[in-house]
């Protein structure tokens, strides 16, 4: 459920032991075919520390021999750079992702994937789809929603992301950084992300904007979305009159200041139902967690944009996660 006070944990883990790293390690991935090998006893060491908050983890993953298997990101997303080469995502695909030493790319999304990698370390940094996507979707001006990315991003943009990851990282890597710097640094690290990868929707739902102030209120909507908040709430924080917001909408993209709320926490909604177990969460409980007190409205507004009810989304086999 949505939260407003991010708070930092630590995790720091090492050993010695291959069948204890297969272990930690398919719990971390989601996975459930992790293998090891090629290490002699004695010669075999692995380390996994992250520190982060709901929103961003940063992660350093160091193993000693080779691995491969599958990994599922659920719904996060991951960025990842290697210290060495020899690490292969997505191999059973068409076309295997190798990582370049010191060269961030994103791990596949939305999706299990396999990976091949030769002893290594890794550094990692987990975003939060909501989070994510709710700062991609400002970016753009859009509805937050599932994303992809650019394969191969634009060469100044991933110079900017590096400059970005230097700076933040020794911040974000201190469990006792304050909260509201660290909110800042996850907030840079997401936007240079969004910047270099190209991170968009797969569905485009709202065109290109106009005015600076028109993208405020559209960003303030979308990072404000779990909580009771009125037209007159967006009007004060993008300094625009209720006229004049109402107009910029309608003139900018068609729909209301209220139904850009609405749709923005249908997607939400969607994206909770989508990776809910069915046996423990109703529908009822993740709607009225995004504001809709009445259910019946909220169904049809639901199968109006999604196509389904809500309660068949829900309902869907759950994905490895």
């Amino acid at each position: 459920m949505p939260s407003d006070s991010p708070r930092a944990e630590h995790l720091d883990r090492r050993g010695l032991d291959i069948d204890e790293a297969v272990s930690f390690y398919e719990r971390v991935y989601a996975s459930h075919d992790i293998h090891i090998s090629g290490a002699t006893r004695g010669e075999f060491a692995w380390r996994y520390r992250t520190v982060g908050d709901e929103h961003v983890s940063v992660n350093t993953s160091a193993v000693g021999a080779r691995r491969w298997g599958t990994i599922n990101p659920g719904r996060q997303y991951i960025l990842a750079w290697a210290t060495r080469p020899g690490i292969l995502l997505d191999t059973d695909s068409s076309s295997p992702l190798e990582m370049v030493p010191g060269v961030p790319v994103m791990y596949p999304a939305h999706r299990e994937f396999t990976f091949d990698a030769t002893p290594n370390t890794q550094h990692l940094v987990r975003f939060d789809g909501d989070f994510l996507e709710a700062v991609a979707a400002a970016h753009r001006d859009g509805v937050p929603g599932p994303l992809v990315f650019r394969r191969h991003p634009d060469p100044e943009a991933l110079r900017t992301l590096q400059r970005v990851i230097s700076a933040a990282g020794p911040e974000l890597l201190h469990v006792d950084t304050a909260r509201s710097t660290r909110i800042r640094r996850n907030l840079a690290l997401a936007e240079a992300v969004a910047a270099a990868f190209d991170a968009s929707p797969r569905k485009r739902v709202v065109p290109p904007a106009g005015t600076a102030r028109f993208r405020s209120a559209q960003e303030w909507i979308v990072a404000n979305a779990h909580l009771p908040i009125s037209v007159t709430d967006v009007s004060r924080a993008s300094g625009l009159s209720v006229r004049g917001l109402q107009d910029a909408f309608q003139r900018e993209v068609g729909i209301t200041p209220m139904r850009f709320l609405r749709e923005t926490r249908l997607h939400r909604v969607r994206a909770e139902l989508l990776s809910a177990d069915a046996a423990e969460t109703t529908v009822a409980e993740v709607a009225r967690a995004w504001g809709f007190s009445h259910l019946g409205r909220f169904a049809a507004y639901y199968e109006q944009v999604f196509a389904e009810l809500p309660s068949a989304t829900l309902r869907r086999p759950l994905a490895p996660r």
